[in-house]
């Protein structure tokens, strides 16, 4: 009898884990938007004395640093293979970056592998970006995170985040957000 009364608080905890990992990832719907920022971003982004992961691995092989772009806007998109809000949005990033006049570095970072839990490796990388279009140097693996997703970060010239957003984006609104900043026709803000 004990038995299975724990056999109901395993599936029943096990339910509840995969439930919280679905709704982090944008299902049933994706109504948890909005900005949001990090205490990274808020302390200044690259310019942060906070310790930050430096492991992010392309399609190739080789490291990726988001900040290693001193003056050049970069676009970072978080998605996981497992995760079906990160699908949808991944044409929809693949979109922004071939209408884009160029100006604009787009990493695209998989936060997670194909099953829940699980790290993104180089392989998954460079699947995820011959099936969507996108650059393999510049589809980077995280390994494994907790980021709710999909989620975007705009790192401007200086090295601070100047945007971040939590949920799924068309290719129209990444650019015109990229332009509005580019333009000066909005400002980051101010931590």
């Amino acid at each position: 009898m004990r038995w299975a009364s724990s056999l109901a608080v395993a599936r029943r905890l096990g339910t509840s884990i995969a439930l919280a990992a679905l709704c982090a990832c944008g299902w049933p719907a994706d109504d948890k938007t909005g900005e949001w920022y990090t205490d990274w971003d808020r302390s200044g982004g690259c310019n942060s004395p906070m310790e930050r992961n430096n492991t992010w691995t392309n399609a190739f092989g080789e490291v990726v640093d988001s900040c290693a772009r001193p003056g050049e806007f970069v676009w970072i998109t978080y998605a996981a293979l497992w995760c079906q809000s990160s699908a949808r949005q991944a044409p929809r990033v693949a979109e922004a970056v071939r209408r884009s006049s160029g100006d604009v570095r787009f990493i695209t970072t998989l936060t997670g592998g194909s099953e829940v839990f699980t790290p993104a490796t180089v392989d998954d990388a460079l699947r995820w970006a011959d099936r969507y279009g996108l650059a393999r140097a510049w589809t980077v693996t995280e390994g494994h995170s907790t980021r709710t997703i999909p989620q975007h970060a705009l790192i401007g010239p200086d090295g601070r985040t100047w945007f971040r957003y939590v949920g799924s984006m068309s290719a129209d609104e990444i650019l015109e957000l990229t332009e509005e900043f580019r333009s000066g026709r909005r400002q980051p803000r101010a931590f």
